[in-house]
């Protein structure tokens, strides 16, 4: 039986990271001045809220943009995929699972109206960026012991 693989390629990994880097710096920048600073010009100018259709697109170009970079950093495999590194990604996986869906448990008995709301813009990040840190300081661990041996 042929084992497949959903993996993206290993190149995958690095145009991942050229687009998460300054995704997740727009998207701070977003999350911490509302991007009220941003103009990207005035093109909307004829549909009469062109200010409200600017945030929304950067809004919306930036949660693409930042699902995109997690999911190709995150998915792509290793330069040598092996048993143990398909081990430690699932127990990463899991972590992350277990994690996010804690959060999401203390969310939903915490946060009540708007702040439920925005606090499930960031859910949808949580699950894909815990499993890319796991599996990282995982994968460091494991490249550290064998550099030791």
């Amino acid at each position: 039986m042929k084992n497949r693989s959903f993996l993206l390629p290993h190149k995958f990994g690095k145009i991942g990271w050229f687009i998460l880097v300054p995704f997740t710096i727009l998207g701070l920048f977003i999350m911490f001045t509302g991007g009220n600073d941003i103009n990207l010009g005035r093109f909307f100018s004829a549909t009469g809220n062109h200010l409200a259709m600017e945030s929304r697109i950067l809004n919306n170009v930036t949660i693409i943009g930042l699902l995109i970079g997690l999911i190709f950093t995150s998915c792509s495999r290793e330069k040598y995929e092996d048993e143990m590194i398909s081990a430690i990604r699932l127990d990463s996986l899991l972590l992350a699972l277990y994690i996010s869906v804690g959060v999401l448990i203390v969310a939903v008995l915490c946060l009540y109206g708007n702040n439920f709301y925005e606090f499930l813009i960031y859910q949808m990040f949580i699950l894909p960026l815990i499993f890319l840190v796991t599996f990282k300081v995982k994968m460091w661990r494991l490249n550290r012991e064998n550099d030791e041996e």
